[in-house]
C-alpha cells in the first residue's frame, strides 16, 4: 500500500510541476506585454519580443491544456526552454536592466521547490550560463560590466535558491516524520473531502479491512457503512460540517471478506475547511467480548433467578416480583392471591426412595403445575418441596380453583397441601406471605391433602 500511495504522491507531484512551468510561460508571456506597454527603454527589436511572448504563451497554454499526458520528466525541458527564451527577451531588448529578469527569479523558485539541490543546482547552472553568453553580446548593462551583473545576479539568485531549498528541506524532513507516523499508526488515519471520498489513507486501513488504497478510494465511505448506521453516520458527518468534532462515534464498515467491523471514530475539519481529518480503531473484538460479557452476565442473572432443578423463578425472583405485584394492585384496586404448595410426606419420600428420585418427584410437579397455571400467573419454587404462586387479578374465589386444579395435576401419585391468602391492600409483601404460611399450616394441621384459606387479617 505505500508503494502506491507514493505513486499516487508522485503523479500528483508531477502534475504540478508541469503546472507550475506552465504558468511560469504565461506569466513570462504577459511580463513581456506588460513591459511592452509600459513606458521602456528604445531600441529593442519589439517584433522579435512580440514573437517570442507569443511563443511562450502559446506553450504555457498547450502545457496547461494538455498537464495529464505530458511527461513527467518534461519539466526539466519546459523550464530549459524557458530560460533559453527568457535570455533571447533580454538579448532582443537590448538591454540588462530588466524587468525580463524576474522570470529568472520565477525559474530559480520553482526549480528549488520542486526538485533535489543537485538537479536544482544543474538548473541554476543553466541559467547562469544563459545569462553569461547573453551579457557577452548585449549592446547595454546599464554602466556595469558583463562580468559584475553576472556576479550580482549569480549571488542574489544563489541566495534565493539556497534559501528556498532550505526551506523545503525542513519541510520535507517534517513530511516525512509525519508521513511514518501515519503509516506506522495503528490506528486507521485518513482523511476525506467533502463529498466523502477518502483522499489519503494509511497501511492500518488495508491491514484491518483487506481493501486497496484504490478500492477504498473509489467509492463514496458511506457506501460500505452497515445500512442500519447509515443515517446515523451521515447525521453525524452533517454535524461535523457544522463545525462539531467526532469524539466516539461508532458504526459498521464492511471488509473485503464480507464481515463488519466496528470502527470507533473521532474526526474535525481541517481549519480551511475542504478536508475532514479522521482517526478510526477497529473495535470489533472489544464490541466481541462486551456481547459476550452481557452475555455471560445474562446467563449469570439468569441463574441468580431460577431454580437449578425445576427450572421455576427462585425466592430471589420472587423477592422482585411480588413488590411489583402489590405495587400494580394498589394502583388498578384489583384483588392479588399468593398460594403456598407443599408436597405431602415428601422427606418420607426422600428418605424411602432417595434423593435422586425426590429430584424427579420436585421437577415434575413443576412441570406439571406451570403447565396447568394461567399466562398472567406465577410459579415460584419456594423452598425444598414448597412452592409459591402469584395469582393477580384474581378474586379469592378463583384462586381457590386454580389452586384445586393444580393439586389435581400433582404427578407421580403424590399430593399436595396448599394455603391461600388474598391481599388485603394494606399489609406487607412479608405478612401476606405469613398469612399464606399459616394456611398451609392448617391444612397441614387438618389432614394435608387439602386447601385451606386465610382469614382476613384483624
Amino acid at each position: 500500500m505505500e508503494v502506491t500511495q507514493n505513486r499516487v504522491q508522485r503523479s500528483e507531484r508531477g502534475t504540478s510541476e508541469i503546472r507550475a512551468g506552465a504558468a511560469l510561460l504565461i506569466a513570462g508571456a504577459g511580463l513581456v506585454a506588460l513591459s511592452l506597454v509600459l513606458p521602456h527603454p528604445s531600441g529593442g527589436n519589439e517584433t522579435a519580443l512580440i514573437t517570442v511572448a507569443a511563443g511562450m504563451a502559446l506553450a504555457g497554454l498547450l502545457c496547461s491544456l494538455f498537464v495529464a499526458r505530458i511527461p513527467k520528466g518534461a519539466i526539466h525541458a519546459i523550464l530549459a526552454i524557458t530560460v533559453g527564451l527568457t535570455g533571447l527577451l533580454i538579448y532582443e531588448s537590448g538591454i540588462a536592466a530588466g524587468q525580463y529578469g524576474t522570470i529568472f527569479v520565477w525559474s530559480t523558485l520553482i526549480a528549488a521547490y520542486f526538485f533535489p539541490r543537485r538537479i536544482a543546482a544543474a538548473h541554476f547552472a543553466w541559467l547562469l550560463l544563459v545569462y553569461g553568453v547573453v551579457l557577452l553580446f548585449i549592446p547595454s548593462t546599464v554602466g556595469y560590466s558583463p562580468l559584475t551583473r553576472w556576479l550580482f545576479t549569480a549571488v542574489s539568485l544563489g541566495v534565493v535558491m539556497m534559501l528556498t531549498t532550505e526551506i523545503v528541506a525542513r519541510r520535507a524532513r517534517a513530511d516525512e516524520r509525519a508521513r511514518r507516523f501515519f503509516e506506522l499508526s495503528r490506528d486507521m488515519l485518513c482523511t476525506a473531502n467533502m463529498d466523502g471520498y477518502f483522499v489519503e489513507l494509511n497501511d492500518a486501513w488495508s491491514r484491518q479491512l483487506g481493501y486497496s488504497v484504490e478500492e477504498l478510494r473509489s467509492i463514496p465511505f458511506v457506501e460500505r457503512v452497515h445500512r442500519d448506521d447509515r443515517e446515523r453516520t451521515e447525521a453525524e458527518a452533517a454535524s461535523l460540517f457544522e463545525g462539531d468534532e467526532t469524539t466516539s462515534f461508532e458504526n459498521r464498515y464492511l471488509a473485503k471478506d464480507g464481515t463488519w467491523h466496528w470502527l470507533r471514530w473521532s474526526s474535525q475539519l481541517s481549519p480551511d475547511e475542504s478536508l475532514i481529518y479522521a482517526r478510526a480503531t477497529d473495535v470489533t473484538e472489544l464490541k466481541q467480548v462486551e456481547d459476550e460479557r452481557e452475555e455471560l452476565l445474562g446467563k449469570v442473572r439468569e441463574m441468580a433467578i431460577h431454580d437449578q432443578l425445576t427450572g421455576l423463578p427462585n425466592r430471589r425472583a420472587l423477592e422482585e416480583q411480588l413488590p411489583r405485584e402489590l405495587a400494580r394492585a394498589r394502583r388498578s384496586q384489583e384483588p392479588l392471591c399468593v398460594a403456598i404448595i407443599d408436597i405431602d410426606h415428601f422427606k418420607a419420600y426422600n428418605d424411602t426412595h432417595g434423593h435422586l428420585a425426590g429430584d424427579e418427584v420436585l421437577r415434575e410437579c413443576a412441570r406439571a403445575w406451570d403447565g396447568a397455571l394461567r399466562g398472567e400467573d406465577t410459579i415460584v419454587r419456594f423452598g425444598g418441596e414448597e412452592f409459591l404462586v402469584l395469582l393477580p387479578q384474581t378474586s379469592p374465589e378463583e384462586a381457590a380453583e386454580v389452586v384445586e386444579r393444580l393439586r389435581e395435576r400433582t404427578p407421580m401419585e403424590q399430593t399436595c397441601s396448599a394455603g391461600l391468602a388474598c391481599w388485603d391492600s394494606v399489609e406487607s409483601a412479608d405478612d401476606l406471605l405469613g398469612r399464606a404460611d399459616a394456611a398451609l399450616y392448617l391444612a397441614k394441621a387438618g389432614g394435608r391433602d387439602q386447601l385451606a384459606m386465610a382469614g382476613v387479617p384483624a
